[in-house]
């Protein structure tokens, strides 16, 4: 399932700590992509964030081609997908 973005000052992200774990598990499996980037909100950071452009973009070119359709997958599966997925883009 696809998440919808916060937004401060006019960026919208997401956090990849807020995401289903099905995501976290392929979005952590890659730590420069999508860009990680942090967010001062009054005065506290929020961190390992995702414009929510590169999320989307993410989610439907890798996302949703190697997990999505088999939502059934264990945690054990997910963790044993080919990082290259990460990679892959349309």
């Amino acid at each position: 399932m696809k998440v919808g973005p916060q937004s401060y000052r006019g960026i919208e992200f997401v956090c990849v700590d807020e995401l289903p774990s099905s995501q976290q598990i392929l979005l952590n499996a890659s730590s420069d992509y999508p860009e990680r980037i942090k967010i001062l909100i009054n005065s506290k950071t929020k961190a390992n964030c995702i414009l929510y452009r590169d999320y989307e973009q993410w989610f439907y070119a890798v996302y949703k081609r190697s997990v999505a359709p088999s939502e059934s997958l264990t945690r054990q599966q997910l963790e044993n997908l080919p990082v290259k997925l990460a990679f892959d883009k349309a």
